[in-house]
């Protein structure tokens, strides 16, 4: 099928690249000619495992092109999904001002073509009603009686995970207004009938499937931290063992023929320096505010988020009772962006926690696997390190905030080589406790 994707930014680069992989014909359209120049060279705008060699095949057997033309890219596609961002305002609510603006553009594309039965997708994450309310009356006042689709899809791409989300999805909703144009989305995917589960249903559902899932996710990580909080006052209690013994709870894991199936969710009940990146702070932020707005009581998603804002803190406070007054004190950073496997430092815990340090007049070197090759000299008023020896060097204190696997190899031998004071605070809990002796190792939920 002919289609076409409004957004070259992470939702809607992935999605193209995926989509023309599976043989359909795709065109994305941007108005940055920077990154549009970066793809037509077959260059990634943005780190993600195995999108850089696919992205090269496409472009190589011309299933995939760009354009900054939205005429080009509407006569070239039967089907077109908006994959543009929505950046929280101040208030919390979730900017809409690019999606109503491409809905607009769009849709006047649309009819200077005269194209029948033109289907627009909403994949960018919109908070329920936002479809029906603010993008069918745009399009309905354009495109007058000119028929056309109008459906909501929304994304469920890990970053790190992107391309085997895509591939190998557990589910795709599809919200529409109209069930021809839903089945025509179906047929869209219908690669994927044999492995996921197709959910059909009206465009509400579909916006609130989306911040039901990410909220689920988020609940998880405030809840371990929560527990964490309880555990660091009582002396003895590991809360990575708490958590890993809720975790065997045949609910959680189930047996099949005496083996143990062990859910992915797992990695979001462990304790650590809270949730970032660019979907669930903003999205948990987003439909608290909607519900907000239509009086709707929602204490528990006003939690999830004040325990998380608290965790930058929370890694503060232990250096200060590690060190004292951090005036002065040099501190390593182990881990810039949000989550390994990607670059994205979005709302990262590395980075508020950076903030709160520099305003306690410690200084700081920091070394990411993926941002310091990136970055020349300095980040954030920060310097780089080009490796993790050279981060540690006369330090007095480390912190480790991202599950990078080049960080396994640090233990106890590693910090007393470089370090002024070979101390570290493991804010993922990822290293191994036992290659530290005693009073050089910390962790989130454990007492020293």
């Amino acid at each position: 099928m002919n289609l076409g994707i409004v957004g070259a930014g992470y939702v809607g680069l992935t999605s193209a690249i995926c989509l023309s992989s599976l043989n359909h014909k795709v065109t994305i359209y941007d108005i940055d000619k920077e990154k549009i120049e970066q793809i037509q060279n077959k260059q990634m705008p943005f780190f993600e495992n195995g999108l850089q060699n696919l992205l090269e095949k496409t472009i190589n057997s011309r299933t995939l092109n760009i354009t900054n033309d939205m005429n080009e890219l509407v006569k070239d596609c039967d089907v077109c999904f908006i994959c543009v961002g929505t950046p929280s305002s101040p208030d919390g609510c979730i900017d809409l001002s690019q999606i109503l603006s491409t809905s607009e553009s769009l849709a006047k594309a649309v009819k200077r073509n005269s194209k029948k039965d033109f289907v627009i997708v909403i994949r960018s994450t919109v908070v329920p009603k936002t479809t029906r309310n603010k993008v069918l009356p745009i399009l309905q006042q354009i495109l007058d009686k000119q028929e056309f689709g109008l459906c909501v899809v929304p994304e469920f791409l890990r970053e790190g995970q992107a391309l085997n989300d895509f591939m190998n999805p557990d589910k795709i909703v599809i919200g529409g207004f109209n069930e021809k144009y839903i089945d025509l989305i179906a047929k869209i995917f219908e690669y994927f009938l044999t492995k996921s589960k197709i959910i059909k249903t009206n465009p509400e559902t579909a916006e609130l499937i989306k911040y039901t899932n990410n909220a689920f996710f988020s609940l998880l990580i405030s809840f371990a931290n929560e527990i964490a909080n309880i555990s660091e006052k009582i002396t003895g209690v590991d809360s990575f063992e708490v958590m890993n013994a809720l975790i065997s709870d045949k609910r959680i894991t189930t047996k099949i023929n005496d083996q143990s199936i062990i859910p992915e969710l797992i990695s979001y009940l462990m304790p650590g320096c809270g949730f970032g990146g660019s979907c669930f702070p903003k999205d948990v932020r987003a439909i608290l505010k909607y519900s907000n707005i239509n009086q709707i009581k929602t204490p528990l998603l006003q939690a999830i988020l004040d325990i998380n804002d608290e965790r930058p803190q929370k890694i503060v406070s232990m250096a200060e009772s590690i060190l004292g007054d951090l005036k002065n004190k040099k501190i390593s950073i182990l881990g810039l962006t949000f989550k390994p496997d990607t670059d994205d430092m979005r709302s990262s815990p590395a980075l508020a926690t950076i903030e709160i340090l520099q305003n306690k007049g410690a200084s700081m070197i920091a070394f990411d696997p993926i941002i310091s090759k990136k970055k020349e000299t300095s980040i954030f008023d920060i310097n780089l390190a080009k490796s993790i020896d050279l981060c540690l060097e006369q330090s007095n204190l480390a912190i480790l905030f991202t599950k990078w696997p080049e960080f396994r190899s640090i233990d106890g031998v590693l910090l007393q080589k470089h370090m002024r004071n070979p101390v570290i605070i493991d804010g993922r809990g990822f290293l191994d406790q036992s290659k530290f002796t005693k009073n050089t190792y910390y962790k989130i939920g454990l007492t020293g």
